[in-house]
Order: C-alpha cells, then sequence, then structure tokens
C-alpha cells in the first residue's frame, strides 16, 4: 500500500509493504513500513522492517517483529588514503643498522 505525497489516512492498515510519503495517523501491522523525508506517520506500528528517510516524521510506538537482532544502517565512508612510505627512509624513532 502507498500513501502519496497528498495523501492522508487515519485508520489501520495490515499489508504485507507500506510507503508513506504523506500522513498517517492510527496503526500499521506490516512486513516492511517505509516512511519517506515527506512522510509523517503517528500512531502504533507493527513490522518485520522499518525505515525512516531523513527528514520524515515518526510519532508513536513501534513493535520490530522477527527473530533477527535489527540491523544498523551505516552511511559508506572513503577509506582514507595513506601515502606509502618511500623506501630507503628510516622512521624518526628507528635507529640505522639496529
Amino acid at each position: 500500500m502507498t500513501i502519496g505525497q497528498s495523501g492522508r489516512v487515519n485508520g489501520q492498515i495490515s499489508a504485507q509493504r507500506v510507503l508513506v510519503s504523506g500522513r498517517f495517523e492510527g496503526s500499521i501491522d506490516a512486513d516492511r513500513l517505509e516512511i519517506v523525508a515527506s512522510g509523517k506517520v503517528t500512531g502504533e506500528v507493527s513490522v518485520g522492517q522499518l525505515v525512516v528517510e531523513s527528514g520524515a516524521h515518526f510519532n508513536g510506538n513501534s513493535r520490530i517483529r522477527g527473530d533477527e537482532p535489527p540491523r544498523q544502517l551505516t552511511h559508506d565512508q572513503p577509506a582514507e588514503a595513506s601515502a606509502p612510505e618511500p623506501e630507503g627512509e628510516t622512521q624518526p624513532d628507528e635507529q640505522p643498522g639496529a
């Protein structure tokens, strides 16, 4: 089920997948709930997966179903490149010939 950007729904939803980009108030029972940046959800949710995009609003209580522990997604940060050390130079704390 999709609630579009201009959509407003009050009530109960039971669906496999729910995508909210408008406003919802009530209770949701779903395998997956996604609230995108323009979405606002107020109420009780019981879901297998909950995705709340940056800028979205969620005000209520949630229960995540399932046996697996929740995953925390992180934004991939580029690894800092370190310049290779030139050959033949010693480190300041190293003694030549030691």
